[in-house]
């Protein structure tokens, strides 16, 4: 199961996220190859693919260089894949796991 995390428009009084966001955060919490960190940095991933390191290290409340270690994690166990450079998205890969 593969979920490219782009951001979608939400008509006025819509949900943004909401069938498929509680959907791929359940599968997030019950996957025991990521520790509770790298789970709530995935998280918040999915929730703003355009996030930034120091937004994702404020939202922890942990420094930047920590928030790289656990992208780099989560990319080496094959959860994440940035498609794209700056201007890119992040690609959230549940089915290897």
């Amino acid at each position: 199961m593969t979920f490219s995390a782009k951001e979608t428009v939400v008509e006025e009084g819509g949900q943004k996220g909401g069938v498929i966001g509680g959907a791929i955060g359940g599968v997030i919490d019950v996957t025991e190859a990521l520790t509770k960190r790298q789970k709530e940095v995935l998280k918040l991933i999915v929730a703003n693919p355009s996030i930034t390191y120091n937004e994702i290290a404020e939202a922890l409340s942990i420094n930047e260089s920590a928030v790289g270690k656990h992208i780099t994690a989560i990319k080496n166990k094959g959860f994440l894949v940035r498609q794209g450079d700056t201007r890119g998205y992040w690609e959230i890969n549940l089915d290897k796991n």
